[in-house]
């Protein structure tokens, strides 16, 4: 098989695996906001999940991002047996350092709150402060999770890592539904931690199956935990850069009208739902990897090329769509029990503006993993930072304007600053990467979308009108716009652009090889 059809493949798995996840994460969204609603209690939640974020997130997301190469490394030269003591050594060693921080951070608590969360006084801060210290061992077990996934999408394995969050969300949903009445917002949490716990635990069976022993071996001094600090140091920087940007964004929000964290937090779940641009990007890391490693700079600037197309081919009309739609997608969606019209109006507001950033967050996704796969970490964290300083600049300057919207807005900002930042960055280090032809898809997209939403609009109202004004027929109505504003925009797309219209047929011959057994 050859790799881009291997690839294509793998980006399908985890793009279908993913879509379950990402349902079963909105339902327990729904579900939440259901029994909760955007009450003061559902924001005592969101940050004390934000607090033990801030202080291990980083950690677990660098650490996961620079055990693919070097595991790889290990494999090839030193084979398994040393690739799988590197691993050991590695996670006795970062459990240890996480232990001894969620342990800080458990006694530090009552400090860390007032830190983070300074609007917060009275019932919504010692709820803070409770739901604080039972969430902060989540992340000993994300960072586990982290490096397991990482490992296991090394000897390519996409499947378990990818619906490891399917299980976490139905265990939350569960507690949520059956015990929610009795045990309130501190049950959900406990479930969080049953979740994460979960996740590890899923993923050590198929660890185990590829020969994995675990061994308890601590060498502080080792050569390959040495290299893992190192590379992950820039990303380790970044990443903490974004967290720090998320707590900036919470904090102030903390000072606006009751319910705005958690409308904030519905918002990003709902942008969250990009299943594309994720599978993509964990996909094409090790593609890229290897056209480097081979000096195959042509193929390597290929498949940025072809990415970044197909990313704004799809975003583009997803944010006009979320944007046009977003009343009817949040009442669909969430609207019920605690979750009244006003949850749905604050929510709306934050979707907005949050959904102008999402072709943008596709981007540079794609975009980091290819600083990635050319082994330089440094130039991403110091787009991260410039863009993170000039959304807590907006943050302070447009919240006086536009509130909660002003936030997202400002989030959106800096998300498209990031990926201009990166892909002139990447021009620069490798030269040119078509940036006409991408330009050229830019606005192909732009147009189609623009078409696309007004017929798609259209068909909305067309529908309603002939319908009573129920939710099952709202959704009804949402289905046939969406349908038909597909239907337009695929149709004007293929007619300007010969390319995807070559990829189609590629794609349909492919699924007719399948259907036919080949």
């Amino acid at each position: 098989m050859s790799t881009v059809k291997k690839t294509a493949k793998a980006a399908g798995l985890v793009m279908a695996i993913t879509l379950i996840s990402k349902i079963t994460g909105f339902l327990r969204e729904v579900v939440i906001g259901s029994k909760f609603g955007t009450t003061k209690y559902v924001d005592a939640y969101n940050m004390a999940q934000n607090i033990p974020m801030v202080l291990f997130a980083a950690i677990a997301a660098s650490i996961g991002t620079t055990v693919i190469p070097l595991f790889s490394e290990y494999l090839t030269k030193k084979g398994k047996d040393k690739a799988f003591d590197f691993i050991n050594n590695l996670l006795n060693a970062l459990i240890l350092l996480t232990v001894i921080f969620a342990s800080v951070g458990i006694v530090m608590a009552p400090i860390l709150v007032k830190i983070m969360a300074p609007g917060f006084k009275g019932d919504v801060y010692h709820a803070t402060l409770k739901l604080t210290m039972i969430l902060m061992p989540v992340m000993v077990f994300v960072l586990v999770s982290n490096i397991i996934t990482g490992v296991l999408q090394s000897l390519d394995h996409f499947s378990v890592p990818a619906m490891i969050g399917i299980p976490y969300n139905i265990i939350i949903i569960g507690v949520a539904l059956l015990y929610g009445a009795k045990y309130g917002i501190y049950g959900v949490a406990v479930a969080t931690v049953a979740g994460s716990v979960i996740q590890v635990i899923m993923q050590l069976p198929v660890l185990y199956k590829f020969g994995f022993r675990y061994r308890f071996v601590l060498d502080l001094k080792d050569e390959g935990v040495k290299r893992v600090i190192i590379l992950a140091m820039p990303v380790l920087i970044g990443t903490s850069i974004q967290v720090i940007n998320t707590y900036v964004d919470r904090m102030i929000a903390s000072y606006l009208p009751s319910g705005s964290i958690a409308a904030l937090n519905y918002a990003n779940r709902l942008i969250g739902f990009d299943i594309f641009s994720m599978a993509i990007a964990i996909v094409i890391y090790p593609m890229l990897s290897k056209h480097f490693a081979a000096n195959n700079v042509d193929e390597f600037k290929k498949g940025i090329k072809i990415a970044v197309k197909a990313i704004l081919y799809i975003m583009i009309p997803v944010t006009v769509g979320a944007i046009i739609f977003r009343y009817p997608i949040i009442r669909i969606l969430f609207e019920r029990g605690a979750f009244n019209e006003r949850s749905t109006y604050l929510t709306s507001i934050a979707f907005m503006f949050l959904s102008l950033g999402m072709t943008a967050n596709g981007l540079r996704n794609v975009l980091s993993r290819g600083f990635y796969s050319l082994k330089d970490t440094k130039t991403p964290m110091v787009n991260g930072a410039i863009a993170v300083l000039v959304n807590i600049g907006l943050n302070l300057i447009i919240v006086r304007y536009l509130g909660l919207g002003g936030l997202a807005l400002s989030t959106s900002i800096a998300a498209t600053l990031t990926s201009l930042m990166l892909m002139y960055s990447l021009k620069k280090k490798i030269g040119a990467i078509g940036g006409y032809e991408i330009l050229a898809s830019f606005l192909k997209a732009v147009i189609g979308s623009a078409i696309m939403g007004g017929f798609a609009y259209l068909t909305f109202n067309l529908v309603m009108r002939h319908l009573p004004d129920t939710k099952i027929y709202e959704a009804v109505s949402l289905g046939a716009a969406i349908f038909a504003g597909f239907v337009v925009y695929l149709a004007i797309i293929m007619l300007s652009d010969n390319s995807m219209l070559g990829y189609v047929r590629k794609g349909a011959k492919m699924l007719k090889g399948k259907l036919a057994g080949d």
